[in-house]
């Protein structure tokens, strides 16, 4: 029977290649697993698991033909010789070092914080849902696969009759995880000394397989949900807490001009004459529902367009369709472009920024940082150079950084800027929304409902304020918006919507006095019209 027997290589440059299969194995994988979250993610890594079990790791070309054990010769590293476990040691600890350092290094760039961001919300500004994810099922493939090489040298002999890897070992893995801290660099270092250091340190100890039981770890989650890293973070927020309480208070900087990343680059901007956004005979259908039935909607370069309607009218699909967020028939054009076949990050690239109802941003970033996410519509953050520590993206990460600092300014945000968004108020995170649409530099801004959830005080104030942003960029916007004050001072012209069908559009008080928009709001009972003027 024929068969293939891969070349022997030396374990050095076995290591590299372990690493890089991984990497591409992860990025398959992640082809296929890129339409499911949660739960249903972790079943596809486990089925494929489960097929690498069963039937790869038994081919013959993993095995040098019918043996089905694999010996691993360590060789030496220059002057160390690997062969003694002390040495071997050292060099797992080096590249655990290393690795740590990289991963540390990419999590405080724009790779880490994309990452991030796509995980809080995949709708993240510019940034590729499918690109990200792939780079970080890639990322965590190559560093599985060279984790998996380190063991193969530490045993230096795999019997795969034997699964020497089983599911069972997987879980364990996601437990430690989970133990030491979910979302941190040295939570899984912490799980890993509590799970394995702990009985290894005290073997004959009778109460430390009692903490590394499966009760002793239901307890530890249950007064740290957080894991190990919990206690490390209340300790270290605690001590900053104090030396804060203990400095003056520093002056809250503030930028009355625009700053130079709103103004930069603006001289080549679009024309202002012809239409920003043409969206005509547009239909979005879910399931039978039909959401909007051959809308039309055209705004005008540097116009402020409204769009209102009862609750249900289709307003945020139709906008929805505008980004690209669901499918839809008809034509959409952007700045003179038609966008109906491109995703929603690439009509942001195309100069579109949108806010949600929901202020949709990143509870796990902080201000800064989500800021720094829409800056990279501005110049996307390159992997290798990143990971290579290259002068080039050094330069352009302090280039993020002063151009986030000078936008937080502006917008008074200096208190908050490395608070994370969870934390904040919901009049807060809008002004936050704000300024990522400022460092997108959108041409196109399209606002669901930006007052949601604030308090009428910081309402009155934000009209203004859009009016502003608007001004600065030299942006056409459409808001929906259900505060009729505002949205008729705001607006230039508005669109009245009605069961996904346009039904008035003009000037704000040729609509509002418009006897079908007034039907809409209030029905047909004259008795409710006239307590309405009332």
């Amino acid at each position: 029977m024929f068969s293939v027997t891969l070349p022997r290589t030396p374990y050095l440059i076995s290591m590299l290649l372990a690493a890089g299969v991984g990497a591409a194995s992860a990025a398959v994988i992640g082809l296929g697993a890129l339409r499911v979250k949660g739960l249903l993610l972790a079943v596809s890594t486990f089925a494929f698991a489960m097929a690498a079990q069963q039937y790869i790791f038994r081919r013959p070309v993993l095995s040098g033909g019918s043996n089905r054990t694999v010996a691993f010769r360590r060789g030496s590293l220059g002057p160390l010789d690997l062969t003694s476990q002390r040495s071997y040691y050292l060099l797992c600890l080096a590249i655990l070092a290393i690795v740590l350092a990289l991963i540390a290094h990419l999590r405080r760039s724009g790779i880490g914080r994309s990452i991030i961001a796509v995980r809080e919300n995949e709708d993240a500004y510019t940034v590729s849902p499918t690109r990200t994810k792939l780079l970080a099922f890639s990322l965590a493939g190559g560093i599985a696969g060279l984790g998996g090489a380190l063991l193969g040298g530490l045993v230096q002999s795999i019997n795969y009759a034997d699964r020497f890897f089983l599911i069972g070992d997987s879980l364990r893995m996601v437990s430690i995880i989970v133990i030491g801290g979910l979302g941190s660099l040295m939570g899984p270092v912490l799980g890993a000394l509590w799970v394995v250091g702990l009985p290894a340190f005290w073997p004959g100890n009778d109460l430390v397989p009692l903490f590394t039981s499966s009760i002793g770890l239901l307890i530890l989650l249950l007064y740290f949900p957080g894991g190990l890293i919990q206690i490390a973070y209340s300790a270290r927020n605690a001590l900053l807490a104090w030396a804060e309480r203990r400095l003056p208070e520093a002056p809250t900087k503030t930028i009355t001009a625009p700053p130079a990343v709103v103004v930069g680059g603006r001289t080549d901007s679009t024309p202002i004459d012809g239409l920003a956004i043409a969206v005509r005979d547009v239909s979005v259908s879910f399931g039978g529902l039909r959401a909007v039935e051959t809308a039309t909607i055209l705004v005008e370069r540097g116009e402020v367009v409204g769009l209102i309607g009862t609750n249900g009218a289709g307003k945020s699909t139709l906008m929805n369709a505008i980004g690209g967020f669901v499918p839809s028939e008809g034509t959409v054009e952007l700045l003179g472009r038609d966008v109906g076949g491109l995703s929603a990050s690439q009509r942001a690239r195309t100069g579109l920024g949108r806010t949600f109802q929901a202020a949709r941003l990143f509870p796990e970033l902080t201000v800064r940082e989500a800021i720094q996410v829409a800056l990279e519509a501005r110049g996307r953050t390159g992997f290798l150079s990143t990971a290579l520590v290259l002068p080039a993206s050094g330069r352009a990460e302090r280039a993020r950084r002063t151009q986030a600092a000078e936008l937080i300014d502006f917008l008074g945000l200096g208190r908050y800027a490395d608070v994370f968004i969870a934390e904040l108020s919901t009049g807060t995170r809008r002004i936050v929304e704000l300024a990522g649409l400022l460092a997108l530099d959108a041409h196109i801004l399209c606002l669901d409902e930006p007052t949601a959830g604030v308090a009428q005080r910081e309402t009155e104030a934000f009209g203004p304020l859009l009016k502003e942003i608007q001004g600065e960029l030299g942006a056409s916007m459409v808001v929906i918006e259900h505060d009729m004050p505002m949205i008729m001072a705001l607006s230039d012209r508005v669109y009245c919507l009605e069961a996904g069908v346009v039904i008035a559009e003009g000037a704000p008080e040729v609509v509002r006095n418009d006897p079908k928009v007034v039907a809409s709001y209030l029905g047909t009972d004259e008795r409710a019209i006239l307590r309405s003027d009332g």
